[in-house]
């Protein structure tokens, strides 16, 4: 690579750098925004809340970065047309196919930031800002460790066991109910647990016993509704949440999944999801350049910006349509999460070829 492709690169990368910085401030902005309403409560405070915006930064990276990557690359390639540098670079000898490759290479620069990411920093942090402001929104938590949680609100003692590694029974739950002498009233377990209408929690496989003054008494059902006096957040506490997983955890848990015969669709959405979601920073780097050398060559800062949102946001919208559609209509794993990320390759390959 010569010294003109790197500077193309170079100004990509620079480019997509300061519009990441303006939709991270932005989105940040209004997660932030979106905390103040339980500011105030228990011990979640404004030190918190901010603790919690910062922590989920690397998970909100990772979410922009294929449409930070267009509308970059579609402004930094913009200014180079608009100060006829890649004119210049045109009838100096630059093919375009050297040129697409060193937009290519700053594309692979950053689907490598957000392989980092998505394996490492927007999982972990992300699981751990949940973990905290949950625990911060209860009134009477009690000590926990990595695999399982106590709280305590009331007459009721709540343990919500989580799987070692992201791999086992997630949900599952214990329920201790004590009378006014703190004599045990009530035990149940449940092997996973939901929220219903009215922020009722929905406890599935239920195994309940009851102390009195008459006896022992116990009775199985495989679903009861419940009303509990407490933060529906904590429920996340004891559900495997696949953006809290790395790659390879999720593989596993949905390995775990099947092994035991077990409906993993929704985790094999996320999986090549994500997978696809990753090399689609490459395809929209490499399609504004077409775009630069086409009609938007002479363009402004704000036309460029426009097709590149709409370009961004629709590649998002979709992404997310079919998403939701598969797990709800049961569609293939790999046909939802690979078709938009084909359509995006055709369009793109049509649009080099058909560069100028």
């Amino acid at each position: 690579m010569n010294l003109l492709e790197r500077y193309v690169a170079f100004a990509t990368l620079k480019s997509t750098g300061l519009v990441l910085l303006v939709l991270v401030g932005i989105m940040s902005f209004l997660d932030f925004a979106s905390q103040l309403g339980d500011i105030g409560v228990a011990r979640y405070g404004l030190p918190e809340a901010l603790a919690y915006v910062a922590l989920g930064i690397p998970r909100t990276i990772f979410d922009v970065l294929p449409a930070a990557a267009l509308l970059g690359a579609l402004l930094g390639l913009g200014n180079l047309a608009v100060h006829r540098e890649l004119t210049v670079m045109r009838t100096s000898g630059e093919s375009p196919l050297r040129l697409v490759g060193a937009v290519a290479l700053a594309g692979l620069v950053l689907m490598a930031v957000m392989i980092l990411l998505g394996e490492s920093l927007a999982p972990s942090l992300g699981a751990y800002a949940r973990e905290m402001r949950t625990r911060a929104l209860v009134k009477d938590p009690s000590l926990a460790d990595n695999q399982s949680s106590w709280l305590k609100q009331g007459g009721r003692i709540i343990h919500l066991r989580r799987p070692a590694g992201g791999v086992g029974i997630g949900g599952g739950v214990l329920l201790f109910e004590l009378g006014k002498d703190h004599d045990l009233l009530k035990v149940a377990s449940a092997d996973s647990v939901g929220v219903g209408s009215d922020n009722h929690w929905l406890l599935a496989n239920v195994a309940e016993t009851s102390f009195s003054a008459d006896g022992v008494t116990t009775r199985n059902e495989p679903g009861t509704e419940h009303t509990y006096d407490l933060n529906p957040d904590l429920l996340g506490l004891s559900v495997v949440r696949e953006d809290y997983l790395d790659t390879a955890g999720l593989k596993r848990y949905i390995d775990y999944l099947q092994a035991n015969d077990l409906d993993a669709s929704r985790y094999l959405i996320a999986y090549w999801t994500r997978i696809a979601n990753m090399m689609s920073v490459v395809l929209m780097t490499v399609l504004a350049l077409p775009f630069v050398f086409g009609g938007l060559r002479s363009a402004g800062t704000g036309a460029r910006l426009i097709v590149g949102l709409i370009i961004g946001l629709s590649y998002y919208v979709v992404v997310q349509l079919l998403a939701n559609s598969g797990e709800v209509f049961g569609l293939d794993p790999l046909l939802v999460a690979w078709a938009p990320l084909a359509a995006l390759f055709v369009i793109t390959a049509t649009a080099v070829v058909r560069m100028r």
